[in-house]
């Protein structure tokens, strides 16, 4: 039989850890708590990841009924110039981002042709890379659309969490983890907060005022210059292939009643030399614009889209977004009739 003394001490021994427990999770939640205000006056704000996750929420609600009437593909240049809200707005018509940061559309259009129920219309930015050269299978665009169609419940339930706590709180920015802070350190700076934050349709504004824009330029700039190094054009057979595959996922489109429609979207400057000098307009854009049944629109052709400034060669600030948003619909004659 257990003795008095013998209950009263596991007791006691169960009381401490209890008050051991709370104290560190109180501890654990005043830490994170300071942590949390002490960036927040730093004029930091919570931050989406843009990553696998939130984009198939994205292309998970093109499928549903009631879904949106838009889909827009493309990279970071549709993602920093194209705004759904915008959009939205002049058309009466919610449209959906689809755009993958540093990625060939290609594959996700394929996917929208032949994998889903979408009938409505695809704005798909092109730049001339893409159509040019191989390896669009590779890219992040290709995984992304490979996981979106393997994942299991549990992946849905994971990446709602996750949108919380990125929504909600400013520690989880990836520019604040301890690696990236000693760096700070090291260099004698203090982190800022991203000049293009995501929003959570996906639309990144930026604003070049939070940015070292000499720097950053210069940085789009040897990136360009890599891209342009390592490009492989595709030989006169596969670039006819090429074209020939892309006006299938259009007519794969057409025939649920779809449409779409190719745009190439600003470049300013060295970069749009770079890209002219690698990716001639005549030899890729006017060759793919003279075969494809699908409607195309280089901004080149059109003073309402040209005037705009690129502040780091590629994107524009969001401000002129704003009006490049508006004048895109206008010269696509999108426009919904207003009183």
């Amino acid at each position: 039989m257990r003795s008095f003394t013998s209950s009263s001490k596991e007791r006691n021994g169960a009381d401490r850890w209890r008050r051991t427990l709370i104290c560190g999770l109180l501890g654990t939640v005043i830490v994170l708590g300071a942590w949390e205000a002490f960036w927040r006056a730093w004029g930091f704000a919570p931050v989406l990841e843009d990553d696998l996750g939130i984009w198939a929420v994205i292309r998970r609600g093109v499928d549903r009924a009631g879904g949106p009437a838009i889909v827009l593909l493309g990279a970071s240049r549709m993602q920093l110039d194209v705004d759904p809200r915008i959009l939205r707005a002049e058309t009466g018509r919610k449209a959906a981002m689809l755009a993958i940061d540093g990625s060939s559309p290609l594959p996700v259009l394929a996917d929208l042709a032949g994998r889903s129920s979408f009938d409505g219309l695809i704005i798909c930015s092109l730049l001339p890379q893409w159509l040019a050269d191989g390896g669009e299978d590779r890219g992040r665009s290709a995984r992304w659309v490979r996981k979106y169609h393997r994942q299991k419940w549990s992946f849905w339930i994971e990446t709602r969490l996750s949108l919380f706590l990125q929504g909600s709180f400013v520690f989880r920015y990836r520019g604040l983890l301890p690696d990236r802070l000693w760096r700070n350190f090291l260099e004698g700076e203090m982190p800022r907060p991203p000049y293009a934050p995501m929003r959570s349709d996906r639309y990144r504004p930026a604003d070049y005022r939070l940015t070292d824009i000499a720097q950053l330029r210069a940085a789009r700039l040897d990136r360009q210059r890599e891209i342009v190094a390592a490009a492989k054009p595709l030989g006169e057979a596969e670039f006819a292939a090429r074209l020939a595959r892309i006006e299938d996922m259009v007519q794969g489109i057409r025939n649920r009643g779809g449409s779409v429609i190719f745009v190439r979207l600003p470049s300013c400057g060295e970069t749009l030399e770079l890209e002219e000098a690698a990716w001639p307009r005549g030899k890729y854009w006017d060759r793919f614009a003279a075969t494809t049944s699908a409607r195309t629109l280089h901004f080149a052709d059109h003073p309402e889209l040209s005037s705009f400034d690129c502040p780091d060669g590629s994107h524009l600030d969001h401000r002129d977004a704003s009006s490049f948003t508006r004048a895109l619909v206008e010269v696509l004659g999108l426009g919904q009739d207003k009183p």
